[in-house]
Parts: C-alpha cells; structure tokens; sequence
C-alpha cells in the first residue's frame, strides 16, 4: 500500500479503538525493519523524525526510503514531523512529505503557545496536513536535550481552551510519561487522561512510550489516547546490538554482518510497542 495521510491512519484509530504506535527514526535502516515488523503484524505504523534527526540526515533522505518502500509493503503507514519548535521546521517538513506535523510550544507560556499552534495551523491545513500540539510539560530528554525539571501535568480546562482556540487535530499531553530513560515505574494519570478527552474531544499524543508498562498504556488507549510514540527502547536496543557485535567479533569491519542481529533486535522491540497500543490486526 502507498504511503497514506495521517488522517487516514487517524480515523483507523478512532473507529478501532487503538492507538496508532508512532516511531522515531534516527537512521534510515529503521524504517525498513519497523515496516517488516509492521506488515507481519499486520498493524498501521508511522514513522516520525524531529528536527534533531533530519539535521544530520537530509529529511529528503527519510521521504525518498518510505516512498521506494511503499511499494514493497501492504500495511498504510505515514510520516509525521516530531518536535518542531519553530515554524520553519514545520515549512521544512510540509515540503517533503510530512502529513502530520508536531509543534511543540509546551515550553512557552499559555498565550505565546496558543499563537504559534495557530500559525502552523493555518500552514497545515490548507494542505490537509494535521497538526499536533502540546500543553503541559513532558520532561526527560527529549533528542539531545535533558529537562530534568518537574513535569507539569496538562490541565483539563487548558487543553479545552487550548483545543478551542487553535484548532489542533491531536494535542500531546503531559500525564506521567517522560521523554528518555525512566528512573522509576511510571504511573500515568488515568483520570487525568479520561478528563482531558472528555473536554476536548480531541485524539491524544502520549510521548515518551518507552518504558512504559503496557498494561498502563493500553489503559491510556482505552481512555482515548489515539498515537504512542516510542525511540528510546528502539535506539538503546539497537546501540546495545551494535556494541554486543563488536565485542563478540573484534577487527571485523563487514558492517553488512551485523546488519541481522541490529534488526532482529530492533524488532523485538517494535513488536512489543505495536503490541502495547493494540495496533497489531487492525488493516
């Protein structure tokens, strides 16, 4: 199948009661081996890049890969911008395939996000892109910067003004995940959860998937979370493999070799993150 909108994959979720498992890609690699991993569940994926990523690699670079792959693949999946901070990040990714885009203002006070939620709003959807906003504060590190301040919930009477007033088609909250490595179990604010769908009516964005134990999160699914982003599990793994290799097989340098084991490794991990968002046998 073709690389679908957002919106497509969007209205799966909501009508299926699922979310849909949202990963980052670092390296381009990743994307054919979720993609596998995808197909044999037979779930609807997307693949998503910040700003921090496409950096180093050309963001044409990620487009060109899904769209030579979507010739291989019957499962609809679709590419999302994650974390942008500013508008010409967001202009960057509607250029070059992006059918959801993420604008982060979560770090600017109330009145300034609501502002740049709405301009890249009013970028995006005349192109029928949708837009991901987020209030609240989801600390941790976020791509390679740490927050280690508190995190500040999302408030329900925020998020339905917030919801209003910009017109968001998703809106990331902040209920207990973190972004990067957990140094406890975290527990998610379920009612908060419930509260904040309820007002707004909107799809809800947990970041900071990994980690996350999956009866927790398929009980934020059931609450209406709608998209799980997962990358540090996929990144940890994959480094992990990478130096497992090296160790067990010093001064071979045919990188091709330990190409299977990098992705048998990374797989495992799709699945359980497919898995925890109750994707699997949805298309």
């Amino acid at each position: 199948m073709p690389l679908v909108p957002s919106s497509v994959l969007l209205c799966l979720a909501e009508e299926g009661n699922f979310a849909l498992p949202a990963f980052n890609v670092p390296v381009p690699e990743f994307i054919l081996w979720i993609l596998e991993e995808g197909e044999r569940l037979r779930a609807p994926v997307i693949i998503q890049v910040a700003p921090v990523e496409y950096q180093t690699l050309d963001i044409r670079m990620f487009y060109g890969a899904l769209l030579l792959l979507s010739e291989r693949f019957s499962i609809p999946f679709a590419f999302h911008l994650d974390h942008a901070h500013r508008v010409e990040e967001v202009l960057c990714a509607l250029r070059n395939g992006c059918s959801s885009v993420m604008i982060d203002g979560s770090r600017l006070p109330f009145k300034e996000n609501v502002s740049v939620t709405r301009d890249v709003v009013a970028l995006a959807h005349p192109l029928g892109v949708l837009v991901e906003g987020e209030l609240g504060k989801v600390g941790g590190l976020e791509g390679d910067e740490d927050d280690d301040n508190d995190d500040a919930f999302t408030s329900p009477e925020e998020a339905e003004e917030f919801a209003r007033r910009t017109s968001v088609d998703l809106l990331a909250v902040a209920v207990g995940t973190r972004h990067g490595f957990y140094d406890r179990t975290p527990e998610l604010q379920l009612d908060l959860i419930e509260e904040i769908r309820h007002r707004t009516r909107l799809p809800l964005v947990l970041h900071g998937g990994s980690g996350t134990p999956q009866e927790e999160l398929q009980k934020a699914v059931a609450r209406g979370v709608r998209k799980i982003n997962f990358s540090t599990a996929l990144r940890a793994e994959y480094l992990q493999a990478f130096r497992s290799f090296v160790e067990e097989h010093p001064g071979d340098v045919a990188v091709h070799k330990m190409l299977p084991s990098l992705a048998f490794r990374v797989k495992e991990v799709v699945r359980e993150c497919i898995v925890a968002s109750l994707a699997q046998g949805r298309v």
